[in-house]
């Protein structure tokens, strides 16, 4: 084989993954614009319930539903009196409330079912 055609072979399998580069780029660039990344600042959410915000991050669902053991089993610690004497008030989405920031900046809202004591944290989807 002369190398004038040994040549033109390579320059043909270059333009070929060219065209498969730029394809996956194209793909690329289609998914990010469909779906935003939404950059989570650590330093805004409690430490003392920084391991809820990272469980949440992980599962990375529309809904997350989890019971008052299983949200204590992930915290390492006993949910306080008030998350049970007052559900409503305490998984309030407001951000006065320190603990409210491990859902909050992850862009989910609490929604607690008072008669089964379940927290359904659900995504805010733009």
């Amino acid at each position: 084989m002369e190398y004038s055609q040994i040549i033109l072979e390579m320059l043909e399998r270059i333009k070929v993954l060219e065209n498969k580069v730029k394809g996956l780029e194209e793909e690329r660039d289609s998914c990010i614009g469909a779906k935003a990344v939404k950059i989570v600042d650590f330093n805004k959410i409690s430490s003392k319930y920084r391991a809820l915000a990272e469980y949440l991050l992980i599962e990375d669902k529309k809904t997350v539903s989890l019971t008052y053991d299983e949200i204590e089993k992930i915290l390492g610690f006993e949910l306080p009196d008030t998350a049970r004497k007052f559900k409503q008030s305490f998984w309030a989405n407001t951000k006065t409330h320190s603990y409210a920031s491990s859902w909050l900046e992850l862009g989910y809202k609490a929604k607690v079912n008072v008669d089964s004591d379940i927290v359904t944290f659900i995504k805010n989807t733009l």
